[in-house]
């Protein structure tokens, strides 16, 4: 089976591209713009593409060459690839593509054969039959550590909510440090293993994320390296949830995959 992913979000296209391959019969590949991984997130089969316009006339003719399309993010490719084929494809939305928006992706996905979000809180407003699946999460690279870090020491990565993380950090007398600057993604394992907890707290479009039961991606990979992870409504989580660990991601997709191609035979 070749899979094909369009775009990716947070690194999670490759991530998922990975253990599929590793655990399955399957060949992966992603393509996403340069711009848009300034930090290095994606690192296995990805085509990066300089241009826009370029990238979109260059997903839509590699798609000829796959079993299965995987559209993360840009639901404007899903009527261009059902006209074009006659093969399964996936609409996979991240955030705010369709938080609080579903009205406007409505005519653009009514021909997706599958529709997935990847946190529980897009299920709000949503039409019927669509299903989360959960973000993957790199064990590999976000592992326990051995020692054990300040015990007040806690970070954040600035999301449009400083004031509340500071908030969450002084209500539970801790030492924040709030990460301005963009890191590449192969250090950020180093630089949380120096602290004690993580403040999962962002604003998207003038709006403060997540419900009490969901995390971002951060907050997920610092509770796989042994973080103690705390949202904005003050609670405090530990251990990394099973549903998150990418082969049970890859297994449960594979499934997906396997019986949206049925339909085509």
């Amino acid at each position: 089976m070749k899979i094909l992913h369009i775009w990716s979000c947070a690194g999670v296209s490759c991530l998922i591209a990975k253990y599929m391959d590793s655990r399955h019969d399957t060949q992966s590949d992603v393509i996403i713009t340069e711009k848009w991984d300034k930090i290095g997130l994606n690192d296995y089969r990805t085509t990066r593409i300089k241009s826009k316009p370029m990238f979109g006339l260059r997903g839509l003719a590699m798609a000829r060459d796959y079993d299965v399309i995987h559209v993360h993010y840009h639901s404007i490719f899903i009527p261009f690839l059902k006209t074009l084929y006659k093969k399964p494809v996936i609409m996979h939305f991240h955030g705010s593509d369709v938080r609080h928006n579903w009205g406007a992706r409505l005519k653009r996905i009514k021909k997706a054969d599958c529709v997935v979000v990847s946190t529980p809180d897009l299920l709000v407003g949503s039409p019927p039959g669509i299903s989360w699946i959960p973000n993957p999460v790199d064990t590999v690279k976000f592992t326990p550590v051995s020692w054990i870090p300040p015990k007040k020491s806690a970070l954040t990565f600035s999301y449009g909510a400083d004031e509340q993380a500071q908030a969450i950090a002084e209500h539970h007398d801790l030492d924040l440090d709030i990460i301005k600057d963009p890191i590449p993604y192969g250090l950020i394992p180093k630089l949380m293993s120096k602290y004690r907890f993580y403040i999962d707290v962002k604003r998207v479009l003038g709006r403060l994320l997540y419900p009490r039961d969901t995390l971002n991606k951060a907050g997920l990979e610092a509770l796989a390296m042994g973080l103690k992870v705390i949202s904005k409504d003050l609670s405090i989580r530990e251990g990394l949830p099973e549903i998150h660990q990418p082969e049970n991601v890859a297994d449960s997709l594979f499934y997906t995959y396997e019986l949206l191609m049925e339909e085509y035979r």
